[in-house]
C-alpha cells in the first residue's frame, strides 16, 4: 500500500529557515536543501512525493 503525503504550501514555507547571508535552508524528510526562493519548495516537495495544497 502506498502512502499519500499532502502538505499545505504555508506549512512547507514554515519549514524554511532564512539565512543571514541570503537564501534559505529547507529540510524535508531528512534531506537538507539550500534554496534562494521559497517558490522552489513546491518542486522539492513534489519530488518527495507530496501533493502540495495551495
Amino acid at each position: 500500500m502506498q502512502t499519500i503525503k499532502t502538505a499545505t504550501f504555508e506549512a512547507l514555507i514554515a519549514l524554511a529557515e532564512e539565512q543571514p547571508e541570503g537564501g534559505y535552508i529547507f529540510r524535508l524528510d531528512g534531506e537538507e536543501y539550500r534554496i534562494e526562493d521559497v517558490l522552489e519548495i513546491s518542486r522539492i516537495a513534489e519530488k518527495h512525493g507530496y501533493i502540495v495544497i495551495y
